[in-house]
């Protein structure tokens, strides 16, 4: 049996946090139960649950850098697997961009050439080049909209380093 979180009324999840300020991470499958009949319960302090994050992180950027090939698989196998989260993840962000493309730009005819020329320098240099929001579609504090003085053409490993960031 899980012991209920008294806030939610559910079983206890990955980060709830205690009245006494320690963190939730897991129930421990090598002592599963407990002489009342409770699975045994892990929970970190506050600064340990930080420490061990950072160092997930950190390994999780090592091995991703060090498997390109099996993460690319795993991530070609995850898109199969759920047509449909990336069937709406598409369609939010292609009602985004029309949301946010202005019928009074009168430079939205140049736009075009903005991926026509990340075409082109594909093409040419070998590297994926991608047309980038300079100020986010979708950040989180801040959204731009899709005209041609917002996009900008710049290498694909840097367009996804970047995400959906602005610095403010």
């Amino acid at each position: 049996m899980k012991r209920i979180n008294p806030n939610t009324n559910q079983p206890f999840k990955y980060g709830d946090i205690r009245e006494d300020g320690f963190v939730f991470v897991d129930f421990r499958k090598t002592r599963p139960i407990k002489k009342d009949g409770t699975f045994q319960e892990n929970w970190l302090s506050p600064k340990n649950f930080d420490k061990r994050n950072q160092w997930n992180n950190q390994n999780s950027a090592k091995w991703k850098a060090n498997n390109i090939l099996r993460t690319k698989e795993n991530s070609k196998n995850h898109a199969k697997n759920n047509p449909d989260l990336y069937a709406a993840k598409t369609s939010k962000r292609r009602a985004a961009k029309l949301q946010r493309t202005p019928k009074w730009d009168s430079e939205s005819h140049l736009i075009q050439a903005k991926y026509q020329l990340a075409n082109m320098l594909t093409r040419e240099t070998g590297k994926p080049h991608h047309v980038d929001h300079i100020i986010p579609l979708q950040g989180k504090k801040v959204c731009g909209l899709h005209v041609f003085s917002n996009l900008r053409v710049i290498l694909g490993e840097e367009n996804i380093k970047k995400s959906n960031k602005f610095p403010i």
